[in-house]
């Protein structure tokens, strides 16, 4: 199956999305990544994709290891660092969707 992930990083900094990537892979190494760029509507702040192509055990595994509180159903969902744990610190915002 298809993944889609929306990353936002906190930091207008790419060291900080850098190292964002590189605990992603570390929860799943399968991923390939967009060139990251200003988030447009939130000052100060960074955004990027990833993809992959997943099995269902993959994607829970995954889901799992990213946020502990999705908002929405298991194939369009989403997730703010104000009111979960994120995998890593700088993650402002993820969004998940499989295809």
């Amino acid at each position: 199956m298809k993944i889609r992930l929306h990353v936002v990083v906190d930091k207008e900094d790419d060291a900080i999305v850098e190292l964002v990537q590189n605990a992603l892979n570390e929860i799943c190494s399968k991923m390939s990544y967009s060139p990251s760029r200003l988030q447009p509507s939130l000052a100060g702040c960074m955004e990027f994709y990833a993809t992959s192509e997943l099995e269902e055990n993959e994607i829970d595994d995954l889901l799992s290891k990213l946020n502990n509180d999705w908002d929405g159903e298991k194939d369009d969902c989403q997730a703010y660092s104000f009111n979960t744990t994120m995998f890593h610190p700088n993650v402002y915002y993820i969004q998940f969707q499989s295809f």
